[in-house]
């Protein structure tokens, strides 16, 4: 039931998103510029992708267009959306497709392809500035919609890409207005205002007041700068004196609009003020939970020396506590194991209570009865259910009750498995749960043990890197996962993961595992121990998912050249010097599979000048068939390691297929006296 609800939810959240794209597109569409051109709709196709979001977004553009715009414009605009929505089919794919430049320049570029015929008819320098900043919109829409799609808390993380498409948002509405003179859009815009004053710093809320006024002004023929000056003016008042209550800034901005309009004409005036009283009752009829505490940021405090020490000593206490609550679970004696006899008793208690039999079965006969039933154990728990045929034919015949007796043992033999399957899971969760405590306690106490963070280390070796991940046949993503980067102690991290099965349920759990061992090893906290709170949490999430992912990790010091291999479950990695090969084994289980508290298989190395290393996921090589691999190293004689991955993976084909997902990652250190970028 509880899986049929998760589907169901997801199943809402994806047409929720894809039913945002069309409607946005569609949105968009309206916000027309120079003469017609609808450039933040082609940009929100661009950002929406391939697949059902780009192809909803698309159709929402398309609508929008036809229904906003003049026939010639909307049929442009669905020809450079068509564009997209193919081209990103077409290229998304490519491993350049994940660029984030990637998008913007090909929004860019299609448009122009479609509008340059428009431009060399129309034969004027005015018209093909228009076209250079329609062009130039399309791509910074495509850029800010990539941003605010993937971030999980976009009005949070991407500001600024949030305001931009609000921007196109609020042009497209003010295109609409009453006869009197005031358009909704622009009400929408006086909130947005008021709502950036309230609760945003005074740099960035001027600077959103100005962007906001500056997209009226320009979607309203012959207001100059109008808009724009008004409404920096209310929000740096409100900025400066609302003190955290709704009512005082909704009265200030209010009477700064009133002093606002009173030079100016009836109509402009009148239509202003209606617009910005309408803002403020807005406002303050919005519910309490839509804003957030004035200015919304915490600020931070410089802690002196007084404070970190007792901080750190806060740390290490509770680093203590975790630990001693980790031993007295570890310390506890689990209870002794259920003895089988009880299955016969319970099973006599309730048949061979008024048996004319029970004085010379378990009274003058009982040696014989308890070897019977004592035969019969083994097999009865074995088969978890009897047939009679387990017991000996002494102890059958002689029994009058037999067929219920059996019945009756049948029935405690399965309470009894239960009851031993119950134990052992619960004995399983506690040593779980004992396995978090030791990982958190170790965490703490290296968090408390470390000062400041470490200032980033001068790397005296130079390295280049190449990685290609390839899909299983029929797949549209691959389930293995990747990272390179570099921690502030001067140490260089290359990370491989391979996700149970394919395709994205796989690329999601690999995903994950990356990331956050990334997040670990940027914060500063040993790879070992990182490793450890991974795999303790992929077990506890086991027995709901069913899911684990293998790792493999190198963390090497950029000063020596020496460092460590860190594997859950992963394929075997090698070590290429000159002619000579060297492999790196794995023999212990994914994590997720193996113990909460088993730490992952290290290797200690040293890689020298002039050394590749090379890890593969098991769709390339799983160290019983990966003596031609073995070859091609030893063989090879570039010093680009993207060339080196991309014959690993070419030859991989006549021996793995495509059956499965497959990933090379692999670092190069240059020679003596070569010069190396620090490439992915």
């Amino acid at each position: 039931m509880k899986q049929v609800l998760a589907l169901r939810r997801e199943t809402v959240g994806r047409g929720l998103t894809y039913m945002s794209r069309a409607l946005l597109a569609a949105l968009l569409a309206g916000a027309r510029i120079y003469g017609g051109y609808a450039p933040c709709a082609v940009g929100i196709v661009a950002a929406a992708g391939p697949g059902w979001e780009g192809l909803f977004a698309l159709v929402g553009a398309g609508l929008g267009a036809l229904q906003l715009l003049d026939f010639p414009h909307a049929l442009r605009t669905m020809a450079c959306s068509l564009l997209l929505f193919t081209a990103n089919n077409a290229f998304c794919e490519l491993r350049v497709y994940g660029r984030p430049w990637f998008r913007p320049v090909l929004t860019g570029v299609l448009t122009l392809a479609v509008e340059v015929i428009y431009v060399v008819r129309a034969g004027s320098a005015e018209e093909a500035a228009y076209c250079l900043a329609a062009l130039l919109l399309a791509a910074l829409f495509a850029h800010c919609g990539q941003l605010v799609f993937s971030a999980p808390d976009a009005r949070r993380t991407q500001p600024t890409a949030c305001l931009i498409l609000l921007l196109g948002v609020l042009t497209a509405l003010s295109a609409a207005q009453f006869q009197s003179g005031f358009a909704p859009g622009r009400i929408a815009a006086v909130l947005a205002v008021i709502l950036f004053a309230f609760d945003r710093e005074r740099a960035f809320a001027l600077a959103a007041a100005l962007c906001v006024g500056l997209a009226m002004d320009l979607a309203t023929p012959g207001q100059s700068f109008l808009h724009a000056a008004s409404y920096c003016f209310g929000a740096l008042l409100v900025n400066l004196l609302h003190h955290g209550s709704r009512v005082r800034a909704a009265v200030v901005f209010a009477l700064s609009a009133v002093v606002f309009t009173l030079p100016l004409g009836a109509e402009a005036g009148i239509a202003l003020l209606y617009e910005a009283l309408a803002g403020t009752l807005a406002f303050l009829l919005l519910p309490a939970r839509v804003l957030r505490s004035p200015r919304g940021e915490t600020s931070t405090v410089p802690i002196d020396g007084a404070q970190e020490d007792s901080l750190r000593e806060r740390l290490r206490q509770s680093a203590a506590a975790l630990w001693e609550l980790y031993e007295s679970v570890s310390r506890t004696e689990p209870p002794p194991e259920e003895n089988p006899a009880i299955i016969f008793d319970r099973a006599a208690e309730a048949v061979c209570r008024d048996c004319s039999l029970r004085e010379l079965c378990w009274e003058r006969e009982y040696g014989r009865t308890y070897n019977a039933l004592n035969d019969a154990t083994a097999e009865l728990l074995q088969n978890g259910v009897g047939s009679g045929e387990e017991f000996p034919a002494y102890f059958a015949e002689r029994c009058i009750r037999f067929a219920s007796f059996l019945g009756a043992v049948n029935a405690e033999v399965h309470a009894f498995l239960l009851r031993r399957q119950y134990r052992a899971r619960l004995d399983a969760a506690q040593t779980q749960a004992a396995g978090q405590y030791a990982q958190l306690s170790e965490l703490l106490s290296q968090t408390a043990e470390r000062g400041a963070a470490p200032a980033a280390a001068t790397a005296s070796l130079p390295y280049c890197v190449g990685v290609t991940l390839r899909p299983k046949g029929g797949e549209r993503l691959s389930g293995d996962s990747a990272s390179t980067f570099e921690t502030p102690d001067g140490s260089l991290c290359l990370l491989l993961s391979d996700g149970m099965g394919s395709g994205e349920a796989a690329q999601r759990e690999s995903g994950q595992a990356v990331r956050l061992i990334e997040r670990f090893l940027r914060a500063g906290i040993n790879a070992q121990s990182a490793l450890k709170t991974l795999n303790g949490a992929l077990n506890l999430r086991a027995e709901r998912s069913k899911g684990f992912t293998t790792v493999d990790l190198l963390t090497l010091s950029l000063k020596n050249g020496e460092g460590e291999v860190y594997k859950y479950g992963a394929a075997p990695s090698y070590i290429k010097r000159g002619r000579q090969v060297r492999r790196v084994n794995c023999s212990c289980l994914p994590a997720g599979l193996a113990g909460g508290a088993e730490p992952p298989e290290m290797t200690h190395i040293r890689l020298e000048s002039g050394s590749f290393f090379v890890m593969v996921t098991d769709g390339v090589a799983d160290g019983t068939d990966d003596e031609w691999l073995e070859n091609l190293l030893a063989q090879w004689q570039g010093e680009s390691p993207q060339q080196l991955v991309s014959a690993i993976l070419a030859d991989s084909y006549d021996h793995k297929g495509t059956g499965d997902d497959a990933g090379v990652l692999a670092l190069y250190l240059p020679g003596n006296g070569t010069q190396a970028a620090r490439e992915v």
